[in-house]
């Protein structure tokens, strides 16, 4: 139990400080030099008024510039940059090992309400006791979340180990069509 109480704690800290760290903002007058013959090179962004760097894009739902954007994540209502990527990682570390724990820990107990009811045949009437009607379901929605959990947290690490971010995968996969 101790494992479960200490990944339920390291996930939601890191919950908490990705949900509050700034993800980025464009440094101001950032790339604006006296005689720089390449500000026609640089990006702007017509919302902020503002030069921006590369691989920083402007979020509509929090309406700034965010330096190396990932997305903007509705869970934890605030876009994942360059200042809050790593405490998003962690977190979905922390909620795939704590999903799949779960998941595994509940499995014989799963696999003991299905054997008996098998072998006792038992009655629509006896299937509705509490133990078979929210085990059953809630295990069903755990091994849901985590194959999906485990879909995404597999595609994240795939764009960190590739130094991408979502935006540019998607920018990647549009070109290519």
């Amino acid at each position: 139990m101790h494992f479960f109480h200490i990944s339920v704690f390291m996930m939601l800290w890191c919950f908490i400080v990705t949900t509050k760290t700034i993800p980025g903002v464009i440094p101001l007058y950032w790339g604006f030099y006296i005689g720089d013959e390449e500000y026609k090179r640089k990006r702007y962004c017509l919302i902020c008024n503002a030069f921006k760097p590369e691989r920083s894009h402007h979020c509509s739902v929090c309406n700034i510039c965010v330096l190396n954007m990932d997305h903007h994540c509705p869970w934890v209502n605030n876009c994942i940059g360059f200042y809050n990527r790593k405490f998003f990682m962690q977190l979905l570390f922390y909620l795939f090992i704590l999903l799949w724990f779960i998941t595994l820990t509940a499995l014989p107990q799963v696999y003991e309400i299905l054997y008996h009811c098998y072998t006792t045949r038992l009655h629509i009437a006896d299937i509705l006791i509490v133990k078979y009607i929210v085990t059953l379901p809630a295990y069903i929605l755990v091994c849901i979340l985590t194959v999906l959990n485990t879909m995404f947290f597999k595609c994240h690490v795939m764009l960190v180990l590739d130094n991408s971010t979502t935006i540019e995968s998607l920018d990647k996969d549009n070109k290519e069509h």
